[in-house]
């Protein structure tokens, strides 16, 4: 479905929101559970919910503006868990919903980058487009979707208008885009990298505060702004763009991201001339990354999903060593004496306390079931 078409199904859905006098996440949560509701969202958003995927309403969070009369959508935690499972489920206008902006009478105000995936993440990126292409680094901070509306300038993040980020950005705004309410280009949403002490993730940026432009579209004609275009916004803006990669070719690209030595980077964006985008992440900050969240839930995800081996293969002996301990422990599920409530409850048991959430054990379910499908668990009698 094109992209045009794709912001008009959003923008009827928000219209919808409206319609029914939903305000905030209250109206939204007793909204949500109404079947005709339902039914109708998954019209807008071409999703078709097949056996064990979850509803529609799980998926899409509108979040609203205290003050200005804006509605943003934004998938899901669930999305991100668990539609890697049923790709299908990414359905335009779903992948849209990474923080786009409508105003309550339908407006498109703000649109960001679409939900794109990492390098051989999924099928549509382990064939990559024979295409020439722009690799940028990718940096290592929040996401910033910034906009103008009723004369003033905005910056949100991609689920709320009220985040730590995005209160942040907006007191970056008074400093980096002091001035910006002249010089801020009409009808432009110009995403950046939000660099500051408080939104460091892994790579350390040793206390530097600052805007880099990662990308920018025209809400109006939905041009996907390309690398000359935005070199030319950030002169305007007087702000960095992101560092370009010098090199030739994807396969140069894949082999320096495999080096598994940490280097204080993150990765790279990929920007094909036609505009589809992939992600190459540096194995040494997936290291670190997978290290401070190599759980129970994250290996019985990559086991469900066959992506075990491929996520740590190359990684550094340490990590492999852990993952693999957690490997065993969850597949010692089938060994369990009792029926299939004894069985969830052990795996359940894997996860610290004050983690046992409903999430987490319906994906211990998930996981026994998809154990038994592969004949490695025992079905109770």
């Amino acid at each position: 479905m094109p992209i045009t078409e794709n912001v008009a199904n959003l923008k009827r859905f928000v219209s919808l929101l409206v319609r029914s006098r939903v305000r905030n996440s209250a109206d939204w949560r007793r909204w949500r559970q109404k079947e005709e509701n339902e039914k109708r969202m998954e019209e807008l958003f071409g999703y078709t919910r097949l056996e064990e995927m979850p509803s529609i309403t799980n998926l899409v969070k509108p979040f609203f503006h205290p003050e200005l009369p804006l509605i943003g959508l934004n998938y899901t935690q669930v999305a991100h868990n668990v539609l890697h499972q049923y790709p299908s489920g990414w359905t335009g206008p779903l992948r849209l919903c990474r923080g786009i902006i409508f105003s309550r009478r339908g407006k498109l105000v703000a649109l960001p980058f679409p939900k794109f995936f990492n390098d051989g993440e999924m099928e549509e990126t382990r064939n990559l487009p024979d295409e020439p292409f722009v690799a940028t680094e990718k940096h290592d901070g929040h996401l910033g979707i910034i906009f103008e509306f009723q004369g003033k300038i905005v910056a949100t993040t991609r689920g709320s208008f009220e985040s730590k980020s995005a209160i942040l950005a907006n007191g970056m705004l008074e400093t980096i885009g002091s001035g910006w309410e002249t010089s801020f280009p009409r009808n432009t949403t110009v995403l950046v990298e939000v660099i500051h002490p408080d939104t460091e993730v892994i790579v350390d940026y040793h206390g530097e505060e600052a805007f880099i432009l990662i990308g920018a579209f025209n809400r109006v004609t939905l041009e996907d702004y390309a690398e000359p275009a935005l070199k030319k916004l950030a002169k305007r803006l007087a702000i960095p763009r992101a560092e370009t990669w010098e090199g030739n070719s994807i396969e140069e690209l894949r082999a320096l991201v495999a080096e598994t030595n940490y280097k204080n980077k993150e990765g790279f964006v990929v920007r094909f001339a036609s505009g589809f985008r992939v992600k190459l992440k540096h194995a040494g900050y997936v290291s670190k990354m997978i290290a401070g969240k190599l759980t129970p839930l994250y290996v019985m995800q990559r086991l469900m999903t066959d992506t075990f081996e491929d996520r740590f293969a190359d990684l550094d002996a340490e990590i492999q060593i852990q993952a693999d301990r957690i490997k065993e422990k969850v597949m010692a599920v089938s060994a369990v004496p009792g029926d299939k409530k004894a069985k969830w409850k052990y795996l359940y048991e894997l996860f610290d306390e004050e983690e046992r959430t409903a999430y987490r054990k319906k994906i211990c379910r998930d996981f026994y079931n998809w154990l038994t499908e592969q004949g490695e668990g025992e079905v109770a009698a």
